[in-house]
Formats: structure tokens, sequence, C-alpha cells
């Protein structure tokens, strides 16, 4: 198969990993050259037909061909290497290329339906020749085949683009089909079944851009990574022993080739600094070479010596965050001295999950502090409120 051959090409230094701007760049080529050869060839068979549903998909094939192109734009400026403006490198050109392209298809949509509506108002005969069907059909197995081949590509290289660019072929591969069976029954019928068919069509050219644009958007507004990524990272860190607890944890995607992870661990207080920085960077390394995740760890001490009033205050605190069902934990809890004046730091990790919409975080904050200030006015508190949603 075509995709095995390109994966294997790309292959980086004979390990499982793949060259992405490689792999795109041979996708996007084979794309346009094909959309292209299907535009073309139905452009011709929707005026010679007389079809405004073949011309539509015809130029829809012709968005995707720039689609296409675009992919080889985008897979080369998203892999440029960071410089100084862009330190976390150019990664999310990929996803703003596919808002671009998403746009674009939406334009072509709306164009296409007025067509449409014109030819429902005024609908014109149809000549359609077993040749033009049979090429609509040859065409339909083209769609479905690269429909396949975008996704078995975009799963190895986990690409935006190219698993954008399989559901793109997949429901071409529905609206011809439309358009096939349109053209069959045209001349059976005065109907004006070319007009409704095009509609049809602008109708799904207008799903697959907003889909695909809502997608992106999700992804450049800053998508939470899977359910499995994280647990996946935080059980290879917790199998240390040495490793308490695990909190606060996030994750920060700049494109496909560039995640960066922070999180929180506790370990035992008597453990030295440099055990524990040891440590850090022995996991720090396992969690990259894994995952190819740049992760930068915190260290919480637990235990050690706490002070009596120290002990009473956590109590007091710990009791009160029990009333919540969605404070999930507290971390931190410490009375430090700053200048002249003694604070009470501590951070509330919040299930994100069970919050409703008129949950009110200055509220809770100033419920903590009033609860401190009733313990000690003099007191001043430094409350930090985190949110996890898995």
């Amino acid at each position: 198969m075509l995709e095995k051959k390109i994966l294997n090409i790309s292959k980086i230094e004979n390990t499982d990993k793949y060259d992405r701007k490689k792999v795109g760049y041979l996708s996007g080529m084979i794309g346009t050259f094909l959309n292209v050869t299907l535009g073309v060839s139905k452009f011709v068979i929707g005026i010679l037909a007389n079809s405004v549903s073949i011309t539509a998909d015809a130029v829809n094939n012709f968005s995707d061909a720039i689609y296409s192109f675009a992919t080889v734009l985008g897979f080369k400026f998203s892999s440029a290497p960071p410089d100084k403006d862009h330190p976390y490198g150019h990664g999310r050109v990929e996803y703003i290329t596919t808002l671009i392209i998403s746009m674009m298809v939406m334009i072509v949509g709306v164009q296409f339906a007025k067509t449409s509506i014109e030819r429902i108002i005024n609908p014109e005969k149809i000549i359609m020749g077993k040749i033009g069907i049979a090429f609509l059909v040859i065409s339909i197995f083209v769609k479905l085949w690269m429909s396949l081949f975008n996704r078995k590509l975009s799963k190895a290289i986990d690409s935006s683009i190219l698993k954008a660019t399989s559901i793109d072929c997949l429901s071409d591969v529905f609206t011809t089909s439309v358009v096939l069976i349109a053209m069959i029954f045209a001349n059976y019928t005065t109907f004006p079944v070319d007009g409704v068919v095009g509609l049809i069509v602008s109708a799904f050219i207008l799903f697959s851009g907003f889909s695909l644009a809502k997608e992106t958007i999700s992804q450049l507004i800053g998508e939470a990574p899977s359910v499995e990524l994280i647990k996946s990272v935080l059980s290879d860190i917790e199998k240390h022993k040495e490793i308490l607890g695990i909190h606060n944890y996030t994750f920060h995607r700049y494109g496909h080739l560039k995640t960066i992870a922070t999180v929180d661990v506790e370990v035992d207080a008597e453990m030295s600094l440099i055990k524990a920085h040891n440590l850090m960077s022995l996991i720090e390394k396992e969690i990259y070479e894994k995952y190819e995740i740049v992760l930068v760890i915190h260290v919480e001490p637990v235990g050690g010596n706490f002070t009596e009033r120290e002990i009473e205050l956590k109590e007091i605190t710990e009791n009160w965050k029990n009333q919540f069902s969605y404070i999930k934990s507290m971390h931190d809890f410490a009375i430090y001295k700053q200048g002249d004046k003694y604070f009470v730091g501590l951070q509330l990790a919040l299930d994100g999950n069970k919050l409703d919409k008129n949950f009110d975080e200055n509220s809770l904050k100033s419920e903590l502090e009033e609860l401190i200030k009733n313990y000690d006015e003099e007191l001043k508190t430094s409350i930090t409120i985190l949110y996890e949603y898995f």
C-alpha cells in the first residue's frame, strides 16, 4: 500500500518515528494531483451535461486541491525551527492553515448554494452520458481510497490537517454519490433534481468547513490532551516509589511537535535536595524519551516538623475543605514570614467537572480567608485555586 511506502521512506534513522514534514509533503502532493484531475474532469462533464450539481462537485474538488497544496505549506512552516520571536516553534501554523482552508471551503459552499437555488427556481435540462456516469463512479472510489490513505497517515503522525483531509474526502464520497444518483434519475422526472442535489452538496461543503473550523479553533484556544495521555504520563511518574503524590498538572501544546507539561510532585521532606534533583531529572528524561513532552517538575516536601500553630490551622482548613465535594485536595500549606508580616499559603485543587455555571472563585477564597482571619486576624493569606478535569 502507498501509505506504508510513504511511512517507510519517512522513518527517522530507522526508528519508529516519522518525519512529519516529509509525510505531509507526500500526502499533499498526491492529494493535489488527484483533486486537480478529478476537478478538471468533473468540470468538463458538468459543462457538457449542463449540470450545476456536477459543476459544484468539481469546484469542491478544486477547493480540495487548494487544501492539499496548503497542507504542504502548513507542514513546511509548522516544522520551522524556533526563533527569538517564537521560542516554542511554529507548530500552531498547522492549525492556522487548517482554519484558513475551512473558511475557504465555507465560502465555496455559500456560492454554490446560491447557484443551486437559482437552478431550482429556473431548472434546465441535463444531458448526461454513460461516460460521465462511469467517471463519477470512478471518482467515488478514488475519494474513498484518499480518505483511508490520509486516515492511516494522520494516525501515524498525529496530524490534524491529515485527519481533516480524511474526513473531507469521506464527505466527498457521499456528495458525489448523491450527484451520481441524481444524474441517473434526472432524465426520468421534471423535478429540479440537479438544483436540489446541488443544494445538498453545498450544505455538506458548508458542514465540512464549519466542523473543521470548530475543531481547529478549539485547538488554537488550547485543547486538553487526551485523558489516556494524561493518565499514562502521571502513571509513569508515580511508578517511582519516592513520589508520594501528584497534583497541579498542566499540558501546553504548541502544535504537534512541541508539548510542555508541568506537574507538582510530593516527596518526603527528609529527602536531600541533591537526591530530589537527580530523581526529577531522571523522570523528566524518561517522559521526554517516551512521549516527547518537555516536563517541568515542582517538588513539594510533605511531612517534616510543623509547629503546633501550623498543625492546628491546617486541621481547621482541612475540616472546612471537606464540606465541599468539588474540592479534591489541599496542597502547599505553610505559614511563612515575609517582611514583618506572616502569611498562610496554600493551594486548592478543584474538580472542574463538579462546578456549575454559578460557581464564584472569589467567594470561595473570601470564605477561606475569613476562616483564617477568625483564627488569627494578623495572618495574611496567599490562596491559589487550581482546576483539574481528570
